[in-house]
């Protein structure tokens, strides 16, 4: 009767406790002037500095070029050339002509940079590495060009949009009868250097703008009275949609993410406090043993943490409505906001389940943070993972009438974008609100669930780790740890161009330096057993026919499931395209391709998720919630939203490859024959996407029986978590 009575008052709310539980929270919130600093002020002042500093820095550097003499030399067989038409490209007007029309005199725009040449004392090239110069104006004759097979790269767009440049869609000499060679003229720029990039782009636009009036010119001297610009003329671009529209499209993109954003950083102080703060103190012990169910405590505190988010978010984007209308910030002419009162109604009941999530987001972090620290180290990867569904809505394609709507969070991102520019779908977006507010309260329980394992309510645990380090430490710092190898992977990947200029750089790497690098470090740093973090265990032999069976047919399932996410996310066949042509150099033998691409993978992967981090998380989760959270991170280290399924799939299979042998080895020949078949498959031009639809479910029922086998022989990793029911039987 006693445990009835326990699970009855833990699974319903009383309100009216509720609501003392809240006011108590509330007056001890405002008594705290440092929270209230943190958690209310601060999100407060971020845009509005965030703005103001943006505006700044563009100003003092638009004043910094203005007053900058931008410094270049010409060389070259066609020097000479190449200076007539940079003079024609900065005179004006550029032409005295009494033949040439007066719209030919007016294209060359009015010189904005000061753009001077000198004379070069030494290699060019070296004294544009020492910053002496800005750029260089190579010229090659038509002979040099034919001679040397210099090949005429696609035109990259300038920030100036130069007028010459060729449209997509233009036609294009046929490959059959390639043009005669014709003199070049090379643009020698740092792509690092702001000053240099910005300089070169003001040269092209001059250059081009010379060739155009040339052009014109030429055409005016043999009677051609008009210029190609007036040679069948868009007499009329007619835009259908209206300016609040266009505004509202461009501020949907984005929208919801720094909503998102406000919420997480406003909730997050009151978050940490709430639970982790007073396990810290030793005050939720007491709280806990009241009258109050921990179903209503749970419900209080959030309200406080949803209270005090959405209260940030409100100030926030009340405080860009006050700056816009009193035109402190700088925006665009057409920006305009039309929002009827079912919109603005809308968007207040689409935010209302994701403040509730986030709350419950942050109030279980908090639960499975033992001190104030703790949760500040578990947020940091929290936040990440939690701003990718916000930037759902800026990805193309995505629509509300498709199976994002049954995606938390993604399907109000969707849903705000599509307000904005005022289409209210009144069957898809109440669906939407369904979805999110059913997730919000799973997050409730699940939060409220915490709360009755006793390991969660006191810190005493964590302190010993504290103190002591090792292994046990590890456990509680291994998401946080990967979370900093993701964001060195992520911004070295990003802005090293060095790297990203050839693919067996990018995978030395991100094999040996963050891989192996970073798995090696947290051996050293918390004092591991390299062959236990590393699961370097024998297995049973039959193991290996259970690897046979399943590499081939899980890579069919797998991507079964990467079709299944295309109703989610779906990708333009282009972008498909262009990743598998950056994923696989043409230059790159196969027998490299196959050891970059299948068997280092295999290797240095299954070390570093398989081994490692299933590691240090092997307790903390059931080992179904295990698989998922490390195949998650295995997906979010591969950084490309649209196959974030199916990797996160492959990453969950291997870990359960992994639990069921105890032993990294098997993990290591899945995951090898996982790519080393796909490579093969696009060797051969096989299409698996387009196998015949009985192969899939064929391929489901081959996995199935490959994991039956290693469950059948199953050698557990040690250390796994039990479930409750088998640690009562135990007990």
């Amino acid at each position: 009767m006693a445990n009835s009575g326990q699970n009855d008052k833990r699974t319903k709310v009383h309100w009216p406790t509720v609501g003392r539980l809240f006011g108590c929270e509330l007056r001890m919130f405002l008594r705290d002037r440092r929270t209230i600093f943190w958690s209310v002020l601060l999100p407060l002042l971020v845009m509005p500095a965030f703005f103001f500093a943006t505006t700044w820095a563009e100003g003092q550097r638009g004043k910094r070029i203005e007053a900058l003499t931008f410094h270049y030399v010409v060389i070259g067989s066609e020097a000479e050339r190449a200076r007539e038409l940079i003079r024609l490209g900065a005179d004006a007007p550029p032409v005295e002509a009494e033949n040439v029309p007066e719209f030919v005199r007016q294209a060359a725009p009015a010189p904005k940079m000061q753009l001077e040449e000198k004379e070069p004392e030494g290699d060019p090239r070296v004294l544009l590495e020492k910053r002496e110069l800005h750029f260089v104006v190579e010229t090659f004759s038509a002979a040099e060009v034919a001679e040397k097979k210099i090949e005429i790269a696609p035109a990259k767009k300038s920030e100036a949009s130069p007028p010459g440049q060729a449209k997509p869609g233009a036609a294009q000499p046929s490959p059959a009868a390639p043009p005669a060679p014709l003199p070049l003229v090379r643009l020698i720029f740092a792509e690092g250097w702001d000053y240099s990039r910005t300089a070169a782009g003001a040269m092209a636009d001059r250059i081009d703008a010379a060739l155009e009036i040339g052009r014109t010119k030429a055409l005016a001297d043999a009677g051609f009275a008009v210029g190609r610009q007036q040679v069948l003329p868009i007499a009329e671009e007619r835009d259908l949609a209206t300016a609040g529209q266009r505004t509202g499209f461009v501020l949907g993109k984005f929208a919801l993410l720094w909503v998102l954003i406000f919420l997480l950083t406003g909730g997050s102080v009151i978050a940490a406090d709430t639970i982790a703060g007073e396990k810290e103190r030793g005050s939720l012990e007491t709280l806990l043993t009241s009258a109050a169910s921990r179903n209503d405590i749970v419900t209080a505190k959030m309200l406080l943490i949803l209270a005090v988010g959405a209260t940030v978010a409100f100030l926030q984007v009340a405080t860009f409505a006050l700056y816009a209308w009193l035109k402190l910030l700088p925006l665009p002419e057409s920006f305009a906001v039309e929002l009827s009162a079912v919109a603005v109604l809308w968007l207040v009941l689409l935010m209302a389940p994701l403040a509730a999530i986030i709350a419950g987001v942050l109030l279980l972090v908090s639960a499975y943070s033992p001190s104030y620290k703790a949760f500040q180290q578990n947020f940091m990867p929290v936040m990440l993972i939690s701003v990718w569904p916000g930037l759902v809505a800026a990805l193309p394609g995505i629509e509300l009438r498709s199976a994002i709507v049954l995606v938390p969070v993604s399907n109000l991102s969707v849903a705000v974008r599509e307000v904005l520019v005022g289409k209210i779908d009144w069957l898809m977006l109440p669906l939407a609100f369904l979805v999110s507010a059913t997730a919000a309260v799973l997050l409730l329980r699940a939060a409220s669930n915490a709360l009755s394992a006793e390991r969660l309510i006191t810190s005493v645990e964590a302190d010993a780790a504290d103190f002591t380090g090792g292994p046990a430490l590890f456990e509680r710092h291994a998401l946080r740890f990967f979370a900093v190898m993701w964001v060195v992977l992520f911004l070295v990947t990003a802005n090293v161009t060095w790297l990203s200029g050839s693919i067996e750089r990018q995978l030395v790497f991100n094999f040996g330096v963050v891989f192996l690098g970073g798995s090696l470090l947290a051996i050293k740093r918390y004092q591991l057993d390299w062959r236990e973090a590393f699961a370097l265990r024998p297995v049973k032999p039959i193991a290996w026919l259970a690897v046979a069976i399943g590499a081939p047919s899980f890579l069919v399932s797998g991507l079964a499931v990467a079709k299944l996410s295309e109703m989610f996310l779906p990708m333009p066949k282009g972008m498909l395209e262009a990743f598998g042509k950056a994923l696989i150099p043409e230059d790159i033998g196969t027998l490299q391709m196959f050891l970059w691409l299948a068997i280092l993978p295999g290797i240095v992967e299954e070390l570093t998720f398989r081994g490692v981090l299933l590691y240090g998380l092997r307790r903390r989760f059931h080992p179904v919630v295990l698989a998922l959270v490390v195949g998650l991170v295995f997906g979010l280290f591969h950084f490309a939203l649209f196959r974030l399924a199916s990797t996160a799939f492959l990453g969950a299979g291997l870990t359960a490859v992994t639990m069921l042998t105890g032993s990294v080895f098997p993990a290591m020949l899945w995951h090898a024959l996982n790519n080393g078949l796909a490579l093969l498959a696009g060797m051969s031009g096989l299409d698996l996407l387009a196998l015949d639809p009985w192969v899939y479910p064929a391929a489901v029922v081959l996995t199935a029986l490959a994991f039956w086998i290693l469950w059948r022989n199953r050698t557990p990793l040690p250390g796994l978590r039990r479930s409750r029911g088998s640690e009562n039987a135990t007990g």
